[in-house]
């Protein structure tokens, strides 16, 4: 049991199980139809799992129960479903009493959950929702002895699916103790869970507890990799090779591997290419990109069909360049999530090549019966309305339309012809809508490269209009990328991001800053593959705003966003609320039953209530949004967040690093920041966190409530209301928690040039003498810098 915030930690399970799960039952607003998917896919008054449950044997889903490792306090089954599926999934696990009582408890899940207590079924949560996460007290009638907790879960999977539950016991805790079923053979796999927490790592060296249970082994990047493995039973510590990114430390327990993995943050630097220019960067890119899925054997890739692409581009056909075209294909006809993406890819390699007869006829067949919007005929898991796949969806429409412009596709029941002009509507309203607001996705690194694709499109294959249109928004999006370079990298609060957020090199759009900039660090995209017959130009020029000082504020989306730049350091963030003069925002529509769904504003509200809102206010769920940057260097970052899930990679969103499980306050003035997070009662991380990668630093110390960092001529301090603990998960000495509700923290950065040393910059720091009063939720300094967070709710977050 975690003795700081009562979750029980460990479990045996049986699952998931996957089944394909789809409904006659169609709907035109993909919203209410998902929450109908919700409403039927749990089988009410089930009876509970059988207890008689041994590791190894088949439960009732036929899949065997196993130890749950590792055990964070919530069972996290996370993943990603390209079509609906039902997922089940059965777990077990016990609480010995030192005497008969009664425990208050809450159980936490997105999903349908059965929990029984014994034989008696002590709770139930009938349907899953998408967001926010469901609280439900519970009492736990215990007897003197061991209790069984058996948990029934069943969930809806649909893109990003949260297949998780938790059980916190808020009282009493002192008088119980976590068991498991089968306690003779869960107990080796409890001691070496244990024995794999207690792993240490200093420098280059991992430090292992004695007495390991079992034979453990030292690899490289994952755990089938043999080539690499060192048996380390018996050993204190074990140096690691210098060029690797991950150790993995793991042992095998009754076939079954248990791992630890260890990310060696201090070996992932970014890499230049020496003296090449634009035109060699281009053809370098292009040419690493042709030579994916070139090999001999077929290998099943996500982007198969872009790497073909690069090839025909270079006059490079490689032997199973039509298995991947196929594979592609297929992938359309199932309409599978983001098949949107390759079926842009396909249109565009169709304007310059022939695809083989037998392709071209199922091409074809495959691009008339797909689905191009959610209100067409039939019924399925794609994703349709956020900013990059709503664009993706119009403007494959457009040019599907173009291609066969007197036939008809019968989703619509259009001509080609109509299909194209419907869809130059839609066009025109989404390039419109970012001319006036800005981008929504707002320097989102990884997902707007997707954007770019489409935009490109657009470029390429519409009319002057639209086209010239596109290019503006291009040179916009590359802008803004360039003014949030610092040091070669993008440095950027963001509307939605992924755990690239903890080295910004390694994201999607470095690709675009190395076009840019050839003296930034290697990037590469599959989506680059567009811009290799495209008519847009680079705008190089751009390079320019990439280095030396900037400061600037502006609206994109409803965030208002600001940036210092210095030769030293960079402090950038999205003010939450906003504190411009004259606020203007977008209304979300999409709780209107008169407003036109098809419209631009309808899909641009449908997309808010899926992927988070930009209109950042203290208290909000939040999803992918990253609120703020301090850094030294491109790979070189500081930022807190509230997490939304207990453990690095659980694949969540909002994930450990990325995004905001709640809201916080943030306001920047210069180069000072506050942060108030008050997370209340409905979210069960209990905790926020300080990202602080010590072995990217020159020096690291602290001082107090200050925590300082320099690197070159740059510094930054971090000052928090409450203790930073130390915690070590994937990341060594990267991590400190701030455990509680409510917190405050403020930034300061700094440079040499500015405070003539470090100790000059931890002296001002220290004059600044934060106050955080936890009631009031009010923070100040001695500079005059005051920050209040006043909690708001927003409707459309929740599904």
């Amino acid at each position: 049991m975690d003795e700081m915030s009562g979750f029980i930690t460990h479990y045996l399970i049986s699952g998931p199980l996957l089944t394909d799960f789809i409904a006659d039952k169609a709907d035109k607003n993909q919203i209410r139809y998902e929450q109908y998917l919700r409403s039927i896919v749990a089988e009410r008054n089930k009876p509970a799992p059988s207890d008689n449950i041994k590791i190894g044997d088949k439960s009732e889903l036929g899949l065997p129960w196993e130890y749950y490792y590792p055990g964070s306090g919530f069972v996290n089954i996370s993943q990603f479903s390209v079509t609906p599926k039902k997922v089940e999934l059965l777990a077990a696990t016990g609480l010995v009493a030192q005497e008969d009582m009664e425990i208050r408890a809450i159980l936490w899940t997105y999903t349908a959950v059965d929990v029984w207590l014994g034989d008696q079924k002590i709770c139930s949560v009938t349907e899953p929702v998408y967001k926010p996460i469901k609280k439900k007290e519970i009492k736990l009638v215990l007897k003197e002895g061991y209790n069984a907790l058996l948990i029934r879960m069943q969930n809806l999977a649909v893109r990003d699916t949260r297949n998780i539950f938790g059980i916190q016991l808020l009282e009493h805790r002192e008088k119980v103790a976590p068991a498991l079923p089968d306690a003779e053979h869960a107990e080796p796999f409890l001691a070496l869970d244990h024995w794999l927490s207690g792993i240490e790592m200093k420098g280059n060296r991992i430090y292992f507890p004695a007495d390991a249970p079992c034979k453990v082994y030292l690899t490289y990047d994952d755990a089938s990799n043999d080539k690499d493995c060192v048996d380390v039973s018996g050993m204190s510590c074990a140096d690691v090779k210098r060029d690797m990114v991950m150790a993995v430390v793991y042992g095998e327990i009754q076939h079954k591997k248990m791992i630890r993995k260890i990310e060696l943050l201090h070996n992932k630097k970014p890499a230049y290419r020496q003296s090449a220019s634009s035109d060699e960067i281009r053809r370098a890119m292009f040419e690493e990109l042709s030579l994916m899925g070139a090999e001999p054997a077929f290998q099943p890739l996500r982007f198969g069909l872009f790497y073909v692409l690069a090839r025909w581009h270079l006059g490079k056909k490689a032997v199973q360049d039509e298995a991947h075209i196929n594979q592609a294909l297929e992938q359309m006809e199932r309409r599978e999530d983001c098949s949107d993406f390759f079926l842009a890819g396909l249109l565009r390699m169709m304007q310059s090549f022939s695809l083989p007869a037998a392709l071209s006829a199922k091409a074809e067949q495959t691009i008339l019966n797909y689905r191009y919007w959610m209100t067409e005929d039939g019924s399925d898991g794609m994703c349709f309305w956020s900013e990059n796949h709503a664009l993706m969806f119009y403007i494959c429409a457009f040019m599907a339309g173009n291609q066969y412009p007197d036939k008809i596709f019968p989703r619509s029941g259009r001509t080609g012809l109509q299909v194209s002009e419907v869809a130059k509507d839609r066009i025109r309203q989404w390039l419109a809508d970012i001319e006036e607001y800005g981008f929504e996705e707002f320097l989102s690194a990884d997902y707007m490269c997707v954007t770019l694709g489409a935009l490109l499109n657009v470029v390429d294959y519409m009319e002057e209009e639209e086209s010239e249109r596109a290019v503006r928004l291009v040179d916009l999006m590359l802008k803004s990328f360039a003014c949030h370079t610092f040091r070669g990298s993008i440095i950027a609060p963001q509307a939605r991001i992924y755990r690239s957020v903890i080295l910004p090199f390694t994201q999607s759009a470095q690709a675009l800053i190395h076009l840019l900039n050839p003296e930034t660090p290697v990037g590469n995209s599959e989506w680059m593959v567009f811009l290799m017959n495209s008519k847009y130009r680079m705008p190089h020029h751009y390079a320019s705003l990439m280095n030396g000082p900037l400061e600037m504020e502006y609206q994109t989306g409803n965030a208002w966003v600001k940036l210092e730049k210095q030769q030293d350091y960079m402090l950038t963030s999205v003010q939450s609320p906003r504190y411009d003069e004259k606020p203007s925002f977008w209304e979300n529509i999409s709780f209107d039953d008169s407003a036109d769904i098809e419209s631009n504003l309808y899909i641009k509200s449908f997309n808010e209530r899926f992927h988070g809102t930009s209109r950042f206010e203290p208290g909000v769920q939040g999803y992918q949004q990253h609120m703020w940057y301090a850094a030294l260097d491109n790979d070189t970052v500081v930022f807190s967040n509230h997490p939304g899930e207990m453990a690095d990679d659980g694949g969540m969103r909002p994930g450990y690093w990325y995004g905001n499980g709640i809201m916080p306050a943030i306001k920047q003035q210069g180069n000072l920041l506050g942060v108030i997070y008050d997370i209340g009662e409905d979210h069960p991380i209990a905790f926020t966190h300080l990202f602080f990668p010590a072995s990217k630093f020159d020096s690291v110390s602290k001082d107090g409530q200050w925590l300082f960092g320099q690197k070159d001529g740059g510094y930054v301090a971090i000052w928090c209301s409450d203790a930073m603990v130390p915690h070590n998960d994937r990341l060594i000495d990267c991590e400190y928690r701030v455990y509680g509700t409510r917190m405050a923290y403020i930034c300061q950065c700094g440079s040499k040039e500015e405070f003539e040393s470090l100790g000059h910059f931890r002296d001002y720091c220290q004059t600044l003498s934060p106050a955080f009063d936890h009631s009031k939720l009010k923070l100040s300094a001695s500079n005059g810098y005051t920050l209040a967070s006043i909690r708001s709710e927003n409707k459309t977050q929740y599904v």
